[in-house]
């Protein structure tokens, strides 16, 4: 496979749900954050060489669907790092607004799934993630989490890719959540440890079943974090920090 990027101007892409103020309720997994560097890609992506650009990437602890982000796809026996829009968009779709429905893929059912299955054959990739935020009704109101690896500082979770003329777009692949974590959600993306990542996305499809069946979710903290994480024009490092209060 060759290196890919991003080229030209990107089809506008609605985000639907949204409200005036920049809200709306997120589904699983529906916002992120990637404020890793490279260094730290490299250290704890076991032995897949990874290629990636000489600057780390810009830090964003709001990620949201439809934003850009960094994916790692096959590349030769390694992987390289690749900005895709979140969202995946298939080549024969004819409304952008689709993206906002597909910024996951249920492992259960994406293999055949019609808008997730050429992916799932052919275009597997690796979604670095600093962390992740999750909503939960507490006294009447919803109290978002962010949630990370307990022993890392980045998670791999499974993806897939697809390429719409330039526009290059993924998803994330979930499963459903970890008993430790389920009070939070029911589901959780498909994380991958380091000596998985290779065979995701340069393995069969029976193999990528197999782990989506198999993988073992790595330990992982929790804490309650700022409503303000809800609105998608919030930014900044304060965002992840323990709620106070």
């Amino acid at each position: 496979m060759s290196r890919l990027s991003v080229i030209g101007r990107q089809p506008r892409v609605v985000v639907r749900n949204a409200t005036r103020r920049g809200e709306y309720a997120a589904p699983m997994c529906g916002r992120d954050s990637q404020f890793f560097t490279w260094r730290e890609i490299h250290a704890f992506s076991g032995g897949l060489a990874v290629s990636a650009p000489a600057q780390d990437p810009e830090p964003n602890y709001n990620r949201a669907p439809t934003q850009t982000g960094w994916v790692l796809v096959a590349d030769g026996d390694g992987a390289v790092a690749t900005e895709m829009r979140w969202g995946l968009l298939p080549s024969w779709a004819k409304d952008t607004r689709l993206a906002y429905s597909t910024i996951n893929a249920r492992c259960e059912t994406a293999a055949t799934k019609p808008v997730f299955r050429s992916a799932w054959k052919q275009r597997r990739g690796l979604v670095p993630s600093s962390g992740y935020y999750e909503w939960r009704m507490e006294d009447g109101a919803k109290q978002p989490y962010f949630i990370h690896a307990r022993n890392s500082p980045v998670l791999f979770f499974a993806g897939l890719w697809e390429q719409r003329g330039e526009l290059l777009t993924y998803s994330i692949v979930t499963r459903d959540a970890d008993p430790a974590i389920a009070h939070l959600h029911d589901r959780m993306p498909l994380m991958l440890s380091s000596d998985l990542l290779g065979t995701w996305i340069g393995g069969s499809p029976e193999d990528a079943a197999q782990i989506a069946l198999s993988a073992a979710t790595p330990e992982l903290d929790w804490h309650a974090v700022d409503p303000a994480v809800g609105n998608v024009r919030s930014s900044g490092a304060q965002l992840i920090r323990p709620r106070s209060g």
